[in-house]
């Protein structure tokens, strides 16, 4: 990587998921974020120039998907990768738009974090 590391988000409301995944990702030479919320995440990406982000669908408050749908209006390039609980997850046609693919989906636990680092990059 040249110049400054590109800068990541993980957004979880559980602590422990959020913080390991942060620690991977820094361990990869990234900059790294966290939020807990939809709205701890807006803060975050209205003040810094985050490229990408981690998100889990059940969050408190307002979840993911609307989190993901206000975030690329303010930063239309932003690439997401769902990490959710629910195995029986599915995006909707207005999340697959703004490019949640099947590959951009993983349910929790992820044994290989080298699988969200692959579908941010």
């Amino acid at each position: 990587m040249t110049g400054s590391p590109r800068l990541f988000m993980v957004v979880d409301d559980e602590e422990t998921i959020c913080h390991s995944i942060a620690l991977f990702l820094e361990d990869e030479g990234y900059r790294v974020l966290t939020a807990d919320s939809m709205e701890g995440a807006m803060e975050i990406i209205k003040a810094n120039p985050v490229s990408g982000a981690v998100v889990d669908i059940r969050l408190p408050g307002k979840d993911g998907n609307a989190l993901m749908l206000e975030a690329v209006k303010i930063k239309p390039d932003m690439k997401f990768v769902v990490h959710t609980g629910s195995a029986d997850y599915t995006p909707s046609e207005e999340i697959k738009a703004i490019g949640i693919t099947h590959d951009k989906v993983l349910i929790k636990p992820v044994a290989d974090l080298n699988l969200i680092l692959d579908a941010l990059t």
